[in-house]
């Protein structure tokens, strides 16, 4: 009866377990955070909160961690690994009361995928997680905005087009700059933007163009920006340009564009530049985007099923 008794226990369990992992699934049915085997984003973990969170700067830091965590051996030591980590020069945060997770580094040789070191994945079921400042509950139970608020087209798209954890961090979490990009296009078109379309290398790589300019936009604050916040020791807003008052103009059109670019635009002059540059973006991707739908209709046209 005793041994029936923990069967019954035990199964319990692992049916509540995979419960969990369905209800999550269905849920979210894409996992932004670590998508596919190409990329991941590690942002809730304080990935860019960073002073400098340059691609060179986050890549040292990354690289590291990882060696500093691995270097006991076959069996890290969380504890004795933070400890080395207050041993090392302090680096300035954008956000003071944004945690920062020392345990955040790579996950595989090739430095494709980043995430948490202490994750169960990497040690034989053995959830480490505990260790860290969030704790399990937190980092398992944690999906962010944009889970929420993109749609499965915009997360499956922005997955489709990046393979670089560095710039699929800083766009998955930029809910504006991903959605105005999608709805700009679409009302345009008159239609919705199709995936397996976009999965044609031509588009595919005119989304990836402006996706781009999170890391090459000329007109880019240097200085206490993350994309459309601002940071000021502990506290961070939403940054405005006002229009009105710096040049007698309204609001461009891709307010929210240059806002999630983090942009800092000193002249009229600029503002028109800066529409330009967006502009060519968008127009290249429609372009691109109808010549291949059009293309497709043709050969289907050709060649009947």
């Amino acid at each position: 009866v005793e041994t029936f008794d923990r069967l019954i226990n035990y199964c319990t369990l692992v049916s509540a377990f995979w419960g969990l992992i369905m209800n999550k699934s269905q849920k979210y049915p894409i996992h932004l955070c670590q998508p596919d085997a190409s990329k991941s984003c590690g942002a809730c973990c304080g990935l860019y909160n960073w002073e400098d969170h340059s691609r060179q700067t986050i890549t040292s830091r990354l690289r590291r961690n990882t060696d500093l965590f691995l270097s006991p051996g076959i069996k890290p030591e969380p504890a004795q690994y933070r400890n080395l980590c207050h041993t090392l020069p302090v680096q300035h945060k954008l956000c003071e009361t944004i945690h920062n997770c020392e345990f955040l580094g790579f996950l595989d040789g090739g430095q494709n995928r980043i995430g948490c070191l202490l994750h169960p994945a990497h040690h034989n079921g053995v959830d480490l997680r505990d260790r860290s400042f969030y704790g399990t509950e937190m980092c398992d139970g944690h999906f962010c905005p944009s889970y929420t608020y993109l749609t499965l087209t915009e997360q499956a798209a922005t997955i489709e087009a990046l393979d670089d954890w560095y710039l699929y961090g800083l766009v998955i979490t930029d809910i504006d700059f991903v959605k105005e990009f999608f709805s700009i296009v679409q009302n345009r078109l008159g239609d919705s933007l199709s995936l397996e379309k976009i999965k044609i290398p031509e588009v595919k790589n005119a989304l990836l163009k402006f996706y781009q300019l999170k890391e090459s936009w000329k007109f880019s604050s240097a200085t206490n920006r993350l994309g459309k916040y601002y940071f000021s020791h502990t506290e961070y807003n939403i940054a405005r340009i006002d229009y009105e008052k710096s040049w007698n103009m309204k609001p461009s059109r891709f307010n929210k564009i240059f806002v999630s670019l983090a942009s800092e635009l000193k002249t009229k002059d600029d503002v028109q530049e800066a529409e330009f540059l967006i502009e060519e973006n968008i127009n290249t991707f429609i372009n691109v985007y109808t010549h291949k739908t059009f293309s497709m209709v043709c050969n289907q046209t050709a060649h009947p099923l």
